[in-house]
């Protein structure tokens, strides 16, 4: 009996996670949304559970590198870079011809807040020899060839049933998309 309880509770498991899937594949995003207007569409309070989550790193860098490459840019990832200082930090991806990077920054705050935006600290945990955590590195201010990307920007909101009123994740990484773009446009400048 034990046996067959585990193979309900995987069988069922799968289901929510093909379910699930099948649901994010098939979202379009919003054509109204976009990175000026997109904290007007956060959905707080109400009848209905809204959940917000966020673009993490692991889902952040394969966007990053498909934007860049669509405009031209040949890129590798996770490159060890040595500032001005001599301090090294961690570039998620990197295009040596126009020696330029890009960073995201993990960790969120609980509530989007169009004020988090002005943020460009980045934070890098270091790792001792050892493997345990070391001290965490704030830099403040990076050189103007990083591009600092916050991980708390790029949110989104789902509730049970569909919501197109909602910011949902394909419109979440348009405007991660976006902000590349415009990032790009202004180190060129």
């Amino acid at each position: 009996m034990n046996s067959t309880y585990h193979k309900i509770i995987a069988f069922g498991i799968l289901i929510l996670v093909f379910t699930t899937c099948k649901a994010q594949t098939n979202e379009s995003p919003n054509p109204k949304i976009n990175s000026e207007n997109y904290y007007e569409y956060f959905h707080s309070g109400g009848t209905t559970k809204t959940t917000t989550n966020w673009l993490r790193r692991h889902e952040a860098v394969p966007i990053i590198i498909d934007e860049l490459e669509k405009l031209g840019f040949e890129t590798k990832q996770y490159i060890l870079f040595e500032l001005e200082n001599e301090e090294e930090i961690i570039l998620d991806v990197y295009n040596r011809e126009k020696n330029f990077g890009v960073v995201f920054n993990t960790g969120h705050f609980a509530f989007p807040n169009k004020t988090q935006r002005n943020s460009r600290i980045y934070n890098q945990d270091k790792f001792k020899i050892s493997g345990s955590l070391g001290r965490r590195k704030v830099y403040k201010e990076l050189p103007k060839n990083i591009i600092v990307l916050q991980e708390t920007w790029y949110w989104y909101q789902t509730q049970s049933s569909p919501n197109d009123k909602l910011l949902n994740k394909k419109t979440a990484e348009n405007i991660l998309r976006e902000d590349i773009r415009k990032q790009l446009a202004e180190l060129r400048n």
